[in-house]
């Protein structure tokens, strides 16, 4: 199974949750760039354990701390299954990057015990269990270009991106999610509720999405816009950097995905996009030239 990683082509925080987390809304889009997870059957032996998991990256987890476990014990014991399972997961994502591999990690495990146990689960049923693992493995279920809502579990289909090409950039440096979002709301960044947008001082991009219709070629690139790059470049100020740089290169646009620290920059062509990269890896180690990817079926 081939898991998917995703930037956010918009990211507006919006309020504050009784549950603590924010409400989003997102433009989220998958891209080829992917993991690999194999599954396969084994015939139950007293001296192996019922679930096994195998990373590439020694650096991951192989037990209950690895989302891909939880996710495969959870439809083991939920749907009685009893043969022994064998996963490994061939890492190509970036760990820790802002571009969801663990989600899509995740959300590969789920898909590919359903088709490998015919199962019949749908894909809504499968985002529902996927929620249970983390907001963002609905997404990643099904991939494709989204609107997503809530704290990102409320899905919206849009048409798929424009063709392009996606240049990634990773830098080496730690950024904290839970971090990033409480210096945003001590900063007094938060975007008003739908209620409060009347004077346009921070236009709902997912309201135009639905009012427009779509996704369509004037609303990405220079409407690429995220509410936490302005949180994450003042404590790490090379993000704003590795986007004007981009921009230098050729890149139609670009963004930060997600809180950090990865960017990405759009590209119109892939002689173009190979050439930002070539320059690039010149002083960073992950860069990464990949296109978008369009939503599968489950």
């Amino acid at each position: 199974m081939k898991a998917f990683s995703k930037i956010n082509l918009i990211l507006e925080v919006l309020e504050r949750r009784p549950d603590g987390y924010h409400n989003l809304r997102s433009v989220m889009q998958s891209l080829d760039l992917h993991d690999l997870l194999t599954i396969r059957c084994e015939t139950p032996a007293r001296d192996k354990p019922f679930l096994q998991l195998e990373c590439s990256d020694p650096v991951l987890p192989a037990d209950e701390r690895n989302l891909v476990y939880r996710a495969a014990d959870y439809m083991v014991k939920t749907y009685g299954i009893r043969q022994s399972i064998h996963i490994r997961v061939d890492k190509r994502i970036p760990i820790a990057a802002g571009l969801g591999g663990g989600s899509s990690d995740c959300a590969a495990a789920l898909v590919g015990m359903n088709q490998l146990f015919a199962l019949g689960l749908t894909a809504e049923e499968l985002r529902g269990i996927g929620l249970r693992f983390g907001a963002d493995v609905p997404f990643c279920i099904t991939g494709g270009t989204m609107l997503a809502e809530g704290v990102g579990e409320i899905l919206t289909e849009l048409p798929p991106h424009p063709p392009c090409w996606i240049v990634l950039a990773c830098l080496p440096i730690s950024v904290s999610t839970a971090e990033i979002f409480k210096r945003f709301g001590e900063g007094g960044n938060l975007c008003p509720t739908r209620a409060q947008v009347g004077g346009g001082t921070c236009p709902l991009v997912g309201d135009k999405l639905k009012s427009d219709g779509g996704l369509t070629s004037d609303l990405i690139g220079p409407k690429l816009k995220n509410d936490l790059t302005p949180v994450t470049a003042a404590l790490h100020p090379e993000i704003n950097g590795l986007i004007d740089r981009m921009k230098r290169l050729g890149a139609s646009d670009a963004s930060m995905s997600g809180s950090g620290p990865s960017v990405f920059g759009l590209f119109d062509s892939e002689s173009a996009a190979r050439a930002a990269a070539h320059t690039l890896n010149g002083t960073i180690k992950n860069v990464y030239i990949t296109r978008p990817e369009r939503m599968r079926s489950v």
